[in-house]
């Protein structure tokens, strides 16, 4: 037998359980009944019952009164001119490519520079290679900021042949229409019915007047004067706003 071997043959035989296991469980022992006791004093001897309601005591609350539209917003716009690049990619949207220069101030002179627009062509008027004149305004989407405003020069086929540009009112009324169907629709949805806007406007002006207006000129006169608008346009408004006190009006 090799010595080691011997040498640990002679050592006492090791215990299983461990001093600090033997500790460990004596401690846990003994403070598992204060523990106890200190959860049970705590222990709140009236704890708090959930409220119930009565749900038939309480009524609910339905508006019946239609809320103040916001006001179409007008778009500053800048007119240019420029010639149709490229056409049926997209619908109702043509490319214009603008030739215009540009001032160099390292070198102090102008240089020409081609800029293309995607503008919207509401009827599809516009055909390859025509020069028209286009206007910044509302946007249509977030790459389409331009619309057309009128043909300048007809490539091969005759503007007469063509359906016709829409105009500024013709797509104002359009936007307003727009505008109208949103808003009732969403009234409808709040008030939970239809909203009929020409028997009010018939109340007040007669039937004979009330038909010969739009939905958006009844809509604009039920709330005439009241329309909500943003916030930058009230504070120009109230900057405009002649000061009624002291002209000695109010």
């Amino acid at each position: 037998m090799a010595p080691s071997h011997i040498m640990r043959a002679t050592m006492p035989i090791r215990s299983l359980v461990s001093p600090m296991a033997m500790t460990r469980s004596t401690i846990l022992s003994s403070t598992r009944p204060i523990t106890q006791i200190r959860s049970a004093s705590n222990a709140n001897p009236n704890p708090p019952t959930a409220k119930t309601t009565n749900p038939s005591t309480k009524t609910p609350r339905t508006p019946t009164e239609l809320e103040r539209p916001a006001l179409l917003r007008n778009y500053a716009y800048t007119l240019k001119t420029g010639t149709v690049d490229s056409v049926g990619r997209m619908e109702r949207t043509v490319s214009v490519v603008q030739r215009h220069s540009v001032w160099d101030k390292h070198i102090g002179k102008y240089y020409p520079k081609e800029t293309r627009y995607l503008v919207s062509d509401p009827r599809n008027s516009l055909r390859k290679g025509d020069v028209v004149e286009f206007s910044s305004g509302a946007p249509k989407s977030r790459r389409v900021h331009h619309v057309i405003e009128r043909i300048i020069t007809p490539f091969e086929v005759p503007i007469a042949d063509r359906p016709a540009v829409m105009s500024r009112v013709e797509r104002q009324k359009e936007r307003e229409a727009r505008w109208a169907e949103k808003y009732l629709r969403r009234e409808s949805e709040r008030l939970g019915k239809d909203v009929d806007v020409f028997a009010q406007v018939a109340a007040t002006l007669g039937e004979e007047k009330a038909k010969k207006l739009s939905v958006a000129e009844c809509i604009h006169f039920i709330h005439r004067g009241n329309e909500r608008i943003g916030k930058v346009k009230s504070l120009v408004a109230g900057r405009d706003r002649p000061n009624l006190k002291a002209l000695g009006l109010k």
